[in-house]
């Protein structure tokens, strides 16, 4: 640990009154009184966040689509072209197939509890297979998937008449299915980013000068693709770095818009109220109770050094 934290620690220690987890029950009175505090404290907040989040903006909310709030105008922009999503659909015939024969792989006394969900992908993929043209796909991502899909067949054929799939086989098909994701992969960037550039830019050719550095854009998105998340990326390029956790957030596992306009509704009222408290707005942003639990760690670690 760096001497400065060490030392603001053990300030926090000298200065703080340590009170034992188990110093005293209070009364069922002092109890009901404090929930009742609690519930009147949270409402008062409650109520100053939606006046917050009522005054925000201009806020940009991405998902599926581009939602744009200003001036309490709502306005949603699906922005995802036809061909993003099939390049997303063909895709998921290797997802599906290598995830479900590497939990099963080398155990044939298996069969029957992955056969049906198997069989139903071979067949979904018949049935699509002769349509690729007629989705959008052509030239060499039209070759690649035919030749890709034509290979998964005959691989799941294969698997489903023996009954069983070695991890050496499925590892196998991974790999060569890797190189066709790839690049579907780069081709669906292209796609969403020049879908989404556009409406970005029409939508910020009618602010007023000076709304585009005052705008708020949270992206919505689950916990594992965070990291080089495309739509936030966009954003980075299009702010600047110095956006992020700032203007530009990222709302991990909130799956709905409303759910993440309502957290920031959170970070803006948390940030107001960081800065008149703690003259910095970004303390909120971490654990309240982050600087007292790292001196308490720190005693009960012993990793203070000696007295």
């Amino acid at each position: 640990m760096r001497p400065t934290a060490r030392l603001a620690a053990a300030l926090l220690l000298a200065v703080g009154t340590v009170l034992p987890a188990h110093a005293f029950a209070p009364s069922e009175t002092a109890d009901a009184a404090l929930a009742d505090l609690n519930k009147a404290a949270r409402a008062a907040y409650a109520l100053g966040k939606a006046e917050n989040l009522a005054r925000t903006g201009p806020v940009i909310l991405v998902e599926n689509d581009l939602i744009f709030i200003r001036d309490g105008e709502r306005t949603v922009v699906p922005y995802l072209p036809p061909l993003y999503t099939t390049l997303k659909n063909v895709s998921h015939i290797a997802l599906g197939t290598i995830v479900l024969l590497q939990a099963y792989a080398d155990r044939p006394d298996t069969a029957e509890r992955w056969r049906d969900s198997l069989t139903d992908l071979r067949d979904k993929v018949r049935t699509a297979r002769p349509l690729f043209a007629q989705s959008g796909l052509e030239g060499a991502a039209l070759s690649r998937n035919e030749a890709h899909a034509d290979a998964m067949l005959a691989f799941i054929d294969g698997v489903l008449e023996r009954g069983v799939a070695s991890a050496a086989e499925v590892e196998a098909v991974a790999r060569a299915a890797a190189l066709v994701l790839l690049a579907n992969g780069s081709d669906a960037a292209r796609i969403q980013l020049d879908a989404m550039h556009e409406k970005v830019q029409a939508w910020r050719a009618g602010l007023k000068p000076g709304e585009w550095e005052t705008t708020r854009v949270m992206v919505l998105g689950p916990r594992m693709p965070r990291e080089g998340n495309l739509q936030f990326e966009y954003f980075v390029y299009a702010m600047g770095r110095n956006a992020i956790d700032r203007r530009l957030i990222y709302a991990e596992t909130i799956f709905d818009p409303q759910g993440q306009y309502g957290l920031l509704g959170t970070v803006v009222t948390d940030r107001r109220l960081a800065a008149a408290m703690f003259g910095d707005e970004m303390r909120m942003d971490r654990d309240f109770m982050a600087d007292g639990a790292q001196a308490h760690l720190l005693r009960m670690f012993g990793k203070l050094g000696t007295e």
